[in-house]
């Protein structure tokens, strides 16, 4: 029987380029929605990305199920037979809930509801989980500005639901793990700001990519924040997740991902000045405003290392996420 490979929202932007990728590489892929109500959508979406893809393959290769982290509905028939599981489903709002239970719950007891349903089978090899820099790198004094994967974030005092959200989450998921003895190996991705292309008719509005729109739809012409952008691609994300699940010493680890040091907002928009025609994003920012901020340096050696990995470049990234945004025509809106 071959591999099963399980992907939890898959109509999450880093969700359907893992669901690309591994369908690209000839897998079976199930994937999680919280309503069927676009799973048409991702569907042509995912063909319509790739010119390894056709209908007749994505639809047999490709199940999708209903099921919300929130509850222990429909999960047991997605867990059986799967042999991978990437948990990447996890809310990243554009602005804080009114309540930030609303945000810490699902993610904390989400992360716990698919680790124990992994648990329960015979067949589940590995598991990856997509946790958040914002694990790591918040909470800290001033002074700390060197972050690497033995950090974890203060919650103390914090305001910051996301924050709050991905680091009890993945904090659960290692207790979970190490209580629990199970039988499979726990890996968790730590990527920064996740940018780069769309898939064609994208499922999902990506947070991310809207701060870049910000930079280049004119609401920035008077000048951007003067603060430090850490960035990652998310092909180079998506891409990790998959290796992760078969590189045996990435079992019991967590990972920093990012391109490299981080570059300020701009910095992001000089490399779009020389990428895109002008004449397309007339309105790029000139100056910087506000109180510079100490660049953050995190070592991403371990991820370099361990996975081999060649980080594609900020400059391809940045120019790639305007592309796609330009090419589906969100400026005017």
């Amino acid at each position: 029987m071959s591999d099963i490979y399980l992907v939890t929202g898959g109509t999450g932007y880093v969700g359907s380029f893992v669901i690309l990728q591994l369908l690209e590489q000839g897998a079976t892929v199930r994937t999680s929605l919280r309503s069927l109500v676009k799973e048409r959508q991702l569907r042509e979406s995912l063909y319509n990305s790739s010119d390894k893809l056709t209908k007749e393959i994505v639809d047999a290769k490709l199940s999708v199920f209903r099921a919300d982290l929130t509850s222990d509905d429909g999960w047991a028939e997605i867990f059986e037979g799967v042999t991978y599981v990437l948990h990447v489903a996890s809310p990243f709002p554009a602005t804080p809930p009114d309540d930030p239970e609303d945000l810490i719950i699902p993610a904390r007891q989400g992360t716990v509801r698919i680790l124990s349903f992994a648990a329960k089978t015979n067949t589940v090899k590995h598991v990856v989980i997509t946790s958040s820099f914002a694990a790591i790198g918040a909470g800290h004094p001033p002074t700390k500005v060197t972050f690497n994967e033995e950090d974890w974030t203060d919650i103390v005092n914090l305001d910051r639901p996301y924050t709050i959200s991905k680091t009890l989450a993945e904090k659960a998921a290692w207790e979970y793990v190490e209580e629990n003895k199970v039988q499979f190996g726990l890996t968790v991705l730590n990527p920064v700001l996740i940018i780069g292309p769309s898939l064609k008719n994208q499922v999902t509005n990506s947070t991310s990519l809207n701060l870049i729109k910000a930079l280049i739809d004119g609401s920035k012409k008077d000048g951007v924040d003067h603060a430090s952008l850490h960035l990652v691609d998310v092909r180079d994300v998506a891409k990790l997740h998959i290796q992760a699940l078969t590189t045996e010493e990435a079992i019991g680890e967590r990972f920093i991902v990012a391109s490299g040091p981080t570059i300020t907002w701009l910095d992001a928009a000089e490399i779009l000045r020389s990428r895109i025609p002008k004449n397309l994003i007339p309105n790029l920012p000139l100056r910087e405003v506000g109180t510079p901020q100490k660049p953050l340096l995190t070592d991403i050696s371990k991820v370099k290392r361990v996975f081999k990995w060649t980080p594609i470049p900020n400059e391809e990234s940045l120019a790639a996420t305007v592309e796609g945004i330009l090419e589906r025509g969100d400026l005017g809106k």
